[in-house]
């Protein structure tokens, strides 16, 4: 019992950290484990996705979309908010 209020507690003075100091930094995700979330075939040589029988899109117009930075190697990079 003792251990599961320490953790409740350790987790809302976690949770009032992160409200008062809010989101901010990068964040970098995978191209390729984004296309695989929304269905698609990732290609790592071309860098793009395909999802569907639709036409491949190139992975820097997916990042740019929205709102992130394309880094080269397939990974897309986003500003955080305060």
């Amino acid at each position: 019992m003792v251990r599961g209020r320490v953790f409740a507690g350790v987790a809302l003075a976690a949770a009032c950290a992160f409200g008062i100091v809010g989101c901010s930094g990068k964040v970098q995700l995978s191209m390729a484990k984004h296309c695989d979330s929304v269905g698609g075939k990732w290609n790592q040589s071309d860098e793009t996705c395909q999802v569907g029988s639709g036409a491949a899109k190139q992975a820097k117009q997916i990042c740019q979309a929205n709102g992130g930075i394309y880094l080269p190697g397939g990974m897309c990079e986003y500003e955080g908010t305060k």
